[in-house]
């Protein structure tokens, strides 16, 4: 499952790694520049492109509505 949002600050990011970590589920964040993070590594995500949509992707839907709705806080 796959849905895009837009992340414009460090306190969304920080958002999406604690939402994340509390999850047994992978979920990734896909820039638009091809580039993936996994969603509880902060490092990670200060490394993507944030100018335009992201996709949050998980196989679980439950942990993608949890990243989705943390970025959207």
């Amino acid at each position: 499952m796959i849905e895009r949002v837009r992340v414009s600050n460090i306190n969304q990011i920080n958002k999406i790694v604690n939402a994340a970590s509390s999850l047994n589920s992978d979920v990734g964040i896909h820039d638009a520049n091809g580039q993936i993070a996994d969603a509880k590594s902060l490092l990670g995500l200060l490394r993507l492109d944030y100018s335009r949509p992201v996709e949050v992707v998980s196989e679980n839907a439950r942990a993608l509505r949890a990243c989705v709705r943390a970025c959207m806080a």
